[in-house]
């Protein structure tokens, strides 16, 4: 009975709908060409990166003609956002297709740091299952719990390998005290999470 609990719960918290309410998803108020607005307040990538819609994003893949792996777990990650059904944006990096950031909008109840640790094990297991299907090596690097004044932020990142090829990935899971949030997968080869700007969301 415990073990089925458990399976139960970690299919019900892979996705952002967990947290969902009834009530219309939410909208991201902006996107700039570097900027992730959300709750009045920005997300700041590097200068590099810029807003493209998911058929240019498809485009773009096609020069990566030498690490077909890779394009392929793209093209996934691609898929599992558009499935989620909500407002999405992508933003890619212009000096490497390689480097990209989903950005999605969700409604979030309150996460406590039990609901945190839950989750973070959950997406960590669909994350290896992934892998698995996707025969690329998975290690995870951490899965941890932090907040802001306005919100909290459930944070899991790792690593992917296909033979010499290494690419490192972060997912967050930000939710505001007034229950709107959002989710973001960031993925490029630099290892570079925006952690610092993600920890000055919704600091007034």
């Amino acid at each position: 009975m415990k073990k089925l609990l458990l399976l139960s719960l970690a299919i019900i918290l892979t996705s952002c709908d967990y947290f969902s309410v009834e009530k219309k998803k939410p909208k991201f108020a902006n996107f700039k060409k570097n900027k992730i607005e959300f709750n009045e307040n920005t997300i700041i990538l590097t200068h590099a990166y810029r807003n493209t819609t998911p058929d240019e994003f498809r485009g773009l893949l096609d020069s990566l003609g030498s690490k077909p792996k890779f394009k392929k777990v793209a093209l996934q990650e691609l898929e599992k956002i558009e499935k989620k059904k909500v407002d999405f944006k992508l933003f890619v990096d212009e000096r490497n297709i390689e480097n990209y950031i989903f950005a999605y909008a969700c409604d979030f109840y309150q996460l406590d740091e039990h609901r945190a640790a839950t989750v973070v094990d959950a997406l960590s297991k669909e994350v290896k299952k992934e892998s698995n299907k996707q025969d690329v090596q998975y290690q995870r690097i951490h899965g941890r719990f932090f907040f802001t004044p306005t919100s909290k932020i459930v944070k899991l990142k790792y690593l992917k390998s296909y033979k010499e090829n290494r690419k490192y990935q972060a997912e967050y899971i930000v939710a505001s005290k007034s229950g709107g949030g959002m989710g973001l997968l960031i993925s490029n080869l630099e290892n570079i999470d925006f952690e610092r700007s993600i920890k000055r969301l919704a600091v007034n």
